[in-house]
């Protein structure tokens, strides 16, 4: 870990969000800048909601370098940027924000770090398949997005409010004509339909949303199909127990976790680090 002192030069990034105590971002980025003798520092920012349109605000008069964002503010801040990135303006959202001589560039590395983490965990190719997404917010909308670049044809989102489901499919329309896309509830009834065609499911939802979650039936998946939770902190989260007595393979959002997270060490840094090798870090703290 970092042994320099922390000095008025030293480079801040970090974290925004709300809650974001339970994150392993500051141990992993602050181990990748002691790796490579780089004087900066990563903080965690638990920002209240409600302050959300002033986020840009204090990126740029704090200074930050670079910031990772997290729920609610990945969507919320789009309006204070200067700039956005093709795969930014796909997702509807940002998950990564650097600043350079006052400039703020909203990139979204979500999706990419996730079929990344798709393929090296051994899950389905996304060429043609059918991916039944539960939420649809920024990182859902992400996940699809990055699902939709590799070839998936059909994406089902299942969300607790219909109008927010049906404007991501809407806006993901626009960048892949081709596609088809499904909007339903997030419900079991729903879920066992949806399923029936559906090599891939992933679990974006928020943690309130785990008592449905845990009533979804993986058995009606098709052959070969796999389960994502993309929230990593959770000890017990809903869908591990059932697909593991349904025989369908369940990934963590570890392997998400560390994609993304290369790819937004190489925006902060310049340095590039491979997601194995970020995974293999957080292997210890998980």
């Amino acid at each position: 870990m970092r042994k320099a002192p922390i000095t008025g030069h030293t480079d801040v990034f970090g974290l925004v969000g709300h809650p974001v105590r339970h994150s392993l971002s500051p141990a992993m980025y602050n181990a990748l800048f002691a790796r490579f003798d780089i004087d900066a520092v990563y903080l965690a920012f638990d920002v209240n909601p409600e302050q959300s349109e002033r986020v840009s605000e204090l990126i740029r008069v704090m200074g930050l370098v670079g910031v990772n964002l997290t729920v609610p503010f990945k969507e919320r801040i789009l309006d204070g940027l200067d700039g956005l990135t093709a795969a930014a303006k796909e997702a509807g959202a940002v998950n990564v924000v650097t600043q350079v001589e006052g400039t703020l560039m909203g990139y979204n590395t979500d999706g990419e770090g996730f079929v990344r983490s798709l393929e090296e965990e051994g899950g389905p190719d996304p060429q043609g398949i059918h991916a039944v997404i539960l939420g649809s917010g920024g990182a859902a909308r992400a996940v699809a997005s990055g699902l939709l670049d590799r070839g998936a044809s059909r994406v089902t989102f299942l969300n607790r409010t219909r109008d927010r489901a049906l404007q991501a499919a809407a806006a993901l329309q626009q960048s892949f004509s081709t596609a088809e896309f499904d909007v339903r509830p997030l419900s079991a009834s729903a879920f066992d339909d949806a399923a029936k065609s559906a090599k891939l499911v992933v679990n974006c939802t928020s943690g309130p949303a785990a008592e449905s979650v845990s009533t979804f039936d993986p058995t009606g998946l098709c052959g070969g199909a796999s389960w994502v939770d993309i929230n990593y902190w959770m000890a017990e989260p809903p869908g591990r127990t059932a697909c593991a007595e349904a025989g369908v393979k369940f990934h963590d959002g570890l392997g998400m976790l560390a994609h993304q997270g290369a790819l937004a060490f190489e925006l902060f840094t310049g340095h590039p680090v491979t997601g194995s090798e970020i995974r293999a870090f957080l292997a210890e703290f998980a």
